[in-house]
């Protein structure tokens, strides 16, 4: 190959590598990331305003309805014909009134009105209240999804963490097989080492590398998903801060985190209020029982050329409608309010309990992962000591090859344990954290 050509490659090989973008990031910059680009929280933010406009349009019910009308007519010269008032024995002389409409040109009609129901079974105002509870629910449902985006970002870092330290554990076992199949490959040369011993450490050092190979997709797999997660560009290589990645606070006891539980967490408060909102919506069924009495008032010019001129016509009156039928339709859907409220009534309690089962779980499950994380890590600290020993026998020639690589196994498991234990210890306290709404 040319120097043209090897220039060519160098170059096109440094633009791949100075492409991608190396990113060092903490836990809260990518929870902070995570919200920002997420779409199911885009989601609840437009549920929220949907939500709000809902409310505001019950307000304007509220208010009197006010409506300007006015009209213009121009027309031709009719023409009229009417009896002569003297003949039906009237009045002789004179023009009749009527006379006036044969030389009608133009009218014109303004009006103003405004109406309100003052009383239809308080339904406006239930509206209204319902709107209200529907629309703080949707915020604490926004707070909901929030607390789930957090939960899902962290398991998502330390998922990433644990795979990069499962990585460098399996690199380094990685280098310590190579260089003993180096030794072996010595030592077999030398006569001193059977062609066996050899393959053996050189089988174990094949099926390290493949799990090395395993590992690399599954990191570059996970990378790639949390670039997706966080909005970052998909060859950004992303770096852990991890100074502040492992910092817990102390365990607290069952009844208080069951408590945090019950008087915190978004949903159920939302739950609450759509029990409220049902009740409202039950009052609401039940106004189509009562009649509806209504004012209204208004204001009218009227100008008819040469006939008559209105001027400051104000008037104002009550109304009462009452509608039989609707009344007793109303015993339908009635019911279907009640059944909703019942039904919403009944999902709270249900969601409660759940949550009291969920709580338990999460405390459980977090010290269990507290306990196996002591557990690892006695048994790294074992597994190191057992190798050293069956290091020393080995060489001295009191262990078999067989057993010697079972305690290297065992050394490389004990650390891929511990990587995981820890990982996974921090997850079951977020996880636990997110179960009594405290990453919201």
């Amino acid at each position: 190959m040319n120097r043209i050509g090897l220039l060519s490659i160098c170059v096109l090989l440094a633009s791949g590598v100075f492409a991608q973008e190396v990113r060092t990031i903490t836990l809260s910059e990518a929870i902070e990331l995570g919200y920002a680009n997420s779409k199911q929280l885009a989601i609840s933010k437009a549920k929220v305003q949907e939500a709000q406009a809902k409310l505001d349009q019950a307000k304007d019910r509220q208010l009197p309805d006010v409506s300007v009308g006015g009209n213009y007519m121009h027309i031709n010269t009719p023409t009229i014909s009417m009896a002569n008032a003297s003949d039906g024995g009237g009045s002789s002389g004179g023009e009749s009134p009527l006379a006036a409409f044969s030389n009608l040109h133009d009218i014109g009609l303004v009006q103003v009105t405004a109406s309100m129901p003052i009383y239809n079974g308080l339904k406006i105002r239930n509206t209204r209240v319902m709107n209200e509870y529907l629309s703080e629910a949707s915020h604490y449902d926004e707070q909901t999804t929030k607390s789930e985006v957090s939960i899902n970002t962290i398991k998502a870092i330390y998922q990433y963490y644990e795979l990069l330290e499962s990585r460098k554990v399996i690199e380094e076992n990685l280098r310590q097989q190579q260089q003993l199949v180096e030794e072996f490959k010595n030592k077999e040369a030398q006569g001193v080492l059977a062609r066996n011993d050899r393959l053996k450490t050189e089988l174990q050092a094949n099926r390290v590398e493949l799990g090395l190979t395993e590992v690399n997709h599954t990191v570059e797999l996970a990378a790639y998903n949390l670039n997706i997660l966080l909005g970052l560009p998909e060859s950004t290589v992303l770096q852990l801060d991890t100074a502040g990645l492992f910092m817990i606070k102390p365990t607290d006891t069952w009844d208080s985190y069951l408590n945090a539980g019950l008087s915190n967490r978004s949903d159920i408060k939302s739950a609450s209020l759509q029990v409220k909102a049902a009740d409202t919506n039950y009052k609401i069924a039940k106004s189509a029982r009562y009649p509806t009495v209504g004012i209204s008032t208004g204001y009218v010019n009227a100008y008819v050329p040469n006939v008559f001129n209105v001027y400051n016509a104000l008037n104002a009156g009550l109304s009462l409608k009452y509608s039989i039928t609707g009344a007793f339709h109303a015993t339908h859907g009635i019911r279907e309010a009640r059944s909703r409220a019942d039904q919403a009534a009944s999902a709270q309690a249900l969601q409660e309990d759940n949550l009291r089962i969920k709580i338990r779980g999460k405390y459980l499950r977090y010290l269990e992962m507290q306990d196996k994380l002591v557990i690892n890590d006695k048994s790294v600290r074992q597994a190191q000591e057992n190798y050293q020993i069956s290091d020393n026998k080995y060489n001295q020639g009191l262990m078999l090859l067989s057993d010697y690589l079972d305690a290297n196994v065992s050394l490389l498991r004990s650390r891929l344990d511990y990587a995981t234990g820890r990982a996974e210890t921090m997850v079951a306290y977020y996880e636990l954290q997110e179960s009594i709404g405290a990453l919201q």
